[in-house]
């Protein structure tokens, strides 16, 4: 079963400092650099969430 990493604002929207530790916690759970994220965005464009889903290489 893929590890789900999600991480929402502790605001309104992801600053560059949240951005960095999903990143951080991405690769510590096995992710590559080709696995693309899934985001939610604002109207005007700020990212809200991002998700990304990692195989489980066990």
């Amino acid at each position: 079963m893929p590890k789900r990493i999600e991480h929402v604002p502790a605001g309104k929207f992801l600053t560059l400092d949240e951005i960095a530790a999903f990143v951080a916690d991405a690769f510590a759970a096995g992710a590559n650099g080709a696995d693309a994220p899934k985001a939610r965005l604002s109207f005007s464009g700020r990212l809200q969430q991002l998700v990304a889903e990692v195989a489980d290489t066990e």
